[in-house]
C-alpha cells in the first residue's frame, strides 16, 4: 500500500512544527545518501561519454547543467505540486525530469514560433520565482524524503549502470561523433528534423522543401530546445547525450513507477530488471529473430536508431502513474486530470503507436468495472478514456495529417517479415506451415513471458481496473504486433512501445504475490526457484544448440520443438503447484512464478556480457553514405548562410545513381540545418504529395512525384547556364549548390557562370547564388 503523502517522512516523535525549521519540515529525518546510486550511475554515463563517445568535457558539463535547470527542476516542481509527492526526493527527480521533458516542448514551440528563443533562458528563473511565491502563501511545503541508500537502491542503479555500459560498447565504441561519415541510415533523417525544428516552427521536411512534416516529431524538439540552450550541436545531443539521458530515464522511470504505484523498494528493481534484460523465453538462440521481443535490447539500445522510441517509454512511465493514481483515488481532482491529459498529447506525439495501446487498456478497464456495476470507477475511466480518444484524433490530424504511415492489417505481416530477416541462402524456400508455427510460437513466448500477470489476475486482479490498464495496454501492443503490417516491420513498435508497461506490470503482480511479511528462508526459496528457472533455459539451450538449419525443410519443426519445450516448462511450473500446495513452510505461488520470471530474465547474463566485455563479433563497417568533405561542405553551409537560405544538389541517392536507387539520402539537410530544393525523397506519406500508397510508394525507391522540378534541379548543375541557373535562383529561391562529384556535374561550366566555388574539400564544392 502506498504512504500517505501528507505523512511521508514524519518520524515518530517529531518535534511540533511550532517548534521546528523550514528546513526541519522539508526535509526530514535527512540522509542524502539515498541520492548516492543515482548520482554514481549519472556521473559514470558522463565519464563514458567523454571517454568512448568523445563528447568534450565542457560539453558534457553543459548539457548536465541544462538537464537540472531546464528539466529536472521545472518537472519535480510541477509533478510534486500537481500529482504530489511520492516515496523519496530521488523518485520525484526521476519522474519529474521526465515531465521535464514534457513541459519544454510547448514552451520551445511558443517561442519559435515568434522568434522568441532568447527568452527561453528565463523559463527555469520564472518556475523559481513561482514556486517561491507559492511557497510563501500557503506557508507550507510537501515533506521531502530522501533516506538512506539501501540495497534495492543499488540494485537498481547497478541495472542502469549495465544499460550505460551496453551502450558503450555496443553503440558509442561504433560511433563515436567524430565518425559522421558512416552513420546508421536513418540518423541524417533524425537530425534533419531536428535542425529543422532548431530553426523553423511549423517544420517542414527539409530534404523536400514545401513539404509538410507529418511525423511523430516532438523528441526533435526535445533536441533543438537543447541546442538552443547549450549551443551543443545536433549530432552530439543525438549520438550521446539526449538519448543517453532518454535511456536513463527510461530504466529509471520503470523503477521509479514501480515503486510508487507498490510501495515497495524491490519492486523497483524487478521493473528496471524486466525492461533492461527481460524478454521471451528462447531456447534455442538463433530464434531471436523471430521471437516476438527482444526487450534487453530493442527497448533500451534501440534508442539510438530511433529517437521517437527512446522519448516514449519514459513518457509513457509518467502517463501510467497519473492515470493508475486517478482510477485509485476516491474523488475526482482536476489537477492531475489537466496534467494527464498534457502528457497524453506529448506521448501521442511522441510515437503514433503509443497512446493506441493505452486507449485500449483504458476501455478493457472500463468494461469491465461496467459489468462489475462500480459507477465511479466508471466516470473516472469514461473521463480519462474520453480524453485519450480526443487526443488521438487530434494528434491524427496536428502530428500525422491524417494518414496511417502505410500501416495496414495483415495477419501475417509480422511472421513472414520476421522470416525474411533469417535471409535463408539463395533458392531456399519456407514451407508453407512456418508462418503458422511462429503464430503459435508467438503465444506460447506471450503466455510465459506473462505468467507472473496471469496468475494475479487468477487471484483477483481482474477485479482492479488499475491492474486490467496496466495489462490491457500491454496485452495490445502484442496483439497489434501480430496482426498489422508495415513495409519496414515498424508495427513492432506497438509491442516494444509497451515493454514499459510489462515491466511496470509485472513488479505490480509480484507485489501483489508476494506477502508483505514474507520470511527469509521462503525468500531464499524464491530467489533459488528464479535461479532455476534461468539454469533451465540454459540448459535447453545447451542440449537443443543455437545453430539456425541450414535449409527451409526443417524450420517448421525446429520451431515446434521449441514450443513443446516451452509448454514442458510451463506444466512443470504447474506441478510444483500441485506438490508444495499442503506445505505451509514454503511460498508456494511466489516460487512458482519466480520460477517463471527467471525464464523471462534468462537473457540477463548475455546483457551483462555484452556490456562488460563487448560483443562477441565485430561489427562490420558501415558503407560511407557520405563522401570525403561532405560534413565539412554542410557544415560551411550552415555557417555562412541564414535559416531561410535554400539549397540545392544533386545528391539524392544512396550508392550508385541508379534510376531505382535507395533515396533515403537526408545528409544535407541533417549537418547544414537548411532546407534543400530536393535532395533524397523517401519516408515521406505518399498520401501528402498526391502518390496512392502502395509497396513502391512507401519503400526508399518510390520515384519522385514532380519530374519537372527533379529536372529543373539537376539541370542547373549538370547543364549550367544563365537560364537554368536563373530558373534556380529566381523561381524556386535556392540560395546554394551543394555538388556532389560522385554524380553528373559540370564543374567547369559551374565556375563559367557562378565563378570559384565557396567551398572546395573532398568530393563537394559549395557555390553560392545569393
Amino acid at each position: 500500500m502506498t504512504a500517505d503523502p501528507a505523512t511521508v517522512g514524519v518520524a515518530p516523535g517529531a518535534k511540533p512544527s511550532s517548534d521546528r525549521t523550514l528546513s526541519d519540515r522539508v526535509f526530514p529525518g535527512r540522509s542524502w545518501s539515498g541520492l548516492l546510486p543515482g548520482v554514481l550511475v549519472v556521473g559514470a554515463t558522463l565519464v563514458l561519454a567523454i571517454r568512448v563517445a568523445g563528447v568534450d568535457l565542457a560539453e558534457a558539463l553543459l548539457f548536465t547543467g541544462y538537464v537540472l535547470a531546464f528539466l529536472t527542476f521545472p518537472g519535480t516542481v510541477v509533478w510534486r505540486a500537481v500529482a504530489k509527492p511520492g516515496p523519496s526526493l530521488g523518485n520525484d527527480l526521476v519522474l519529474g525530469t521526465i515531465l521535464g521533458l514534457v513541459l519544454e516542448a510547448p514552451l520551445y514551440v511558443l517561442l519559435r514560433l515568434f522568434d522568441l528563443t532568447q527568452l527561453i533562458y528565463g523559463y527555469p528563473v520564472a518556475v523559481l520565482l513561482g514556486a517561491l511565491l507559492v511557497v510563501r502563501r500557503r506557508r507550507r511545503v510537501g515533506p521531502v524524503v530522501i533516506g538512506r541508500a539501501r540495497v534495492w537502491s543499488w540494485a537498481g542503479a547497478a541495472v542502469a549502470g549495465v544499460q550505460v555500459l551496453l551502450v558503450a560498447n555496443q553503440v558509442w565504441s561504433q560511433r563515436p561523433v567524430d565518425a559522421l561519415r558512416a552513420p546508421y541510415v536513418d540518423e541524417p533523417f533524425h537530425l534533419a528534423i531536428a535542425g529543422d525544428l532548431l530553426h523553423h516552427f511549423p517544420a517542414q521536411m527539409p530534404w523536400v522543401d514545401g513539404t509538410p512534416l507529418f511525423y511523430h516529431w516532438l523528441v526533435y524538439v526535445h533536441l533543438a530546445s537543447a541546442a538552443t540552450v547549450t549551443h551543443i550541436e545536433l549530432i552530439v545531443l543525438m549520438r550521446s547525450m539526449s538519448i543517453a539521458l532518454l535511456v536513463l530515464l527510461a530504466v529509471g522511470g520503470a523503477y521509479a513507477a514501480a515503486i510508487r504505484l507498490t510501495g515497495r523498494k524491490w519492486t523497483g528493481f524487478v521493473a528496471a530488471l524486466v525492461l533492461a534484460t527481460g524478454a521471451t523465453p528462447d531456447f534455442f538462440g538463433w530464434t531471436s529473430l523471430v521471437s516476438p521481443a527482444q526487450l534487453a535490447f530493442d527497448s533500451v539500445t534501440r534508442a539510438f536508431d530511433s529517437p521517437t522510441h527512446a522519448l516514449v517509454i519514459p513518457l509513457q512511465m509518467i502517463l501510467m502513474v497519473l492515470v493508475v493514481e486517478m482510477i485509485r483515488r476516491e474523488r475526482w481532482r482536476w489537477g492531475p486530470w489537466v496534467l494527464t491529459v498534457v502528457v497524453m498529447v506529448a506521448v501521442a506525439g511522441a510515437k503514433s503507436s503509443a497512446l493506441p495501446t493505452i486507449i485500449a487498456g483504458l476501455f478493457l478497464a472500463l468494461v469491465i468495472s461496467a459489468v462489475l456495476r462500480r459507477p465511479r470507477m466508471v466516470r473516472t475511466l469514461g473521463a480519462l478514456l474520453a480524453s485519450a480518444v480526443a487526443v488521438f484524433l487530434v494528434a491524427q490530424q496536428l502530428f500525422y495529417g491524417g494518414g496511417t504511415r502505410a500501416t495496414g492489417i495483415d495477419l501475417n505481416g509480422s511472421t513472414v517479415q520476421r522470416l525474411g530477416i533469417l535471409m535463408l541462402p539463395e533458392g531456399e524456400t519456407l514451407p508453407g506451415s512456418a508462418p503458422w508455427a511462429i503464430w503459435v510460437c508467438f503465444t506460447v513466448g506471450f503466455v510465459l513471458l506473462a505468467v507472473p500477470v496471469i496468475v494475479a489476475l487468477v487471484r483477483g486482479g481482474w477485479r482492479r481496473p488499475d491492474f486490467l490498464f496496466l495489462a490491457g495496454t500491454w496485452a495490445a501492443g502484442a496483439g497489434a504486433f501480430m496482426v498489422l503490417s508495415h513495409p519496414a516491420l515498424s508495427q513492432a513498435y506497438f509491442l516494444l512501445g509497451a515493454s514499459g508497461f510489462l515491466a511496470v506490470l509485472i513488479a505490480v503482480s509480484l507485489s501483489d504475490i508476494v506477502p508483505v511479511d514474507l520470511s527469509s528462508r521462503d525468500g531464499v526459496r524464491i530467489v533459488g526457484c528464479a535461479a532455476l528457472g534461468w539454469l533451465v533455459v540454459v540448459a535447453v539451450r545447451l542440449m537443443v544448440g543455437g545453430e539456425m538449419p541450414a535449409g527451409g525443410e526443417v524450420f517448421t519443426p525446429t520451431l515446434l520443438t521449441q514450443l513443446v519445450i516451452g509448454l514442458l516448462v510451463l506444466a512443470a511450473a504447474l506441478v510444483v503447484v500441485l506438490v508444495y500446495v499442503r506445505r505451509s513452510t514454503i511460498a508456494t505461488l511466489p516460487a512458482v512464478v519466480a520460477l517463471m520470471l527467471g525464464v523471462v530474465l534468462a537473457g540477463a547474463p548475455q546483457t551483462v556480457a555484452l556490456a562488460t566485455i563487448g560483443p562477441a563479433v565485430p561489427r562490420a563497417a558501415d558503407t560511407d553514405i557520405i563522401g570525403p568533405g561532405g560534413v565539412a561542405a554542410a557544415r560551411f553551409v550552415r555557417e555562412h548562410s541564414q535559416p531561410d537560405d535554400l539549397i540545392a544538389t544533386n545528391a539524392h541517392c544512396i550508392g550508385l545513381p541508379v534510376p531505382d536507387c535507395d533515396r533515403r539520402n537526408f545528409w544535407i539537410a541533417a549537418y547544414a540545418e537548411r532546407r534543400v530544393l530536393v535532395e533524397g525523397w523517401a519516408y515521406i506519406d505518399p498520401l501528402v504529395v498526391g502518390l496512392p500508397s502502395t509497396d513502391l510508394n512507401n519503400s526508399a525507391y518510390l520515384p519522385f512525384w514532380d519530374p519537372e522540378l527533379l529536372a529543373a534541379n539537376d539541370a542547373a548543375i549538370t547543364r549550367p547556364s544563365p537560364l537554368t541557373l536563373g530558373a534556380l535562383r529566381e523561381e524556386h529561391g535556392v540560395d546554394w549548390l551543394v555538388v556532389d562529384r560522385r554524380y553528373r556535374a559540370d564543374l567547369p561550366g559551374l565556375r563559367r557562370e557562378l565563378g570559384q566555388p565557396r567551398f572546395k574539400r573532398g568530393l563537394y564544392s559549395v557555390f553560392d547564388l545569393r
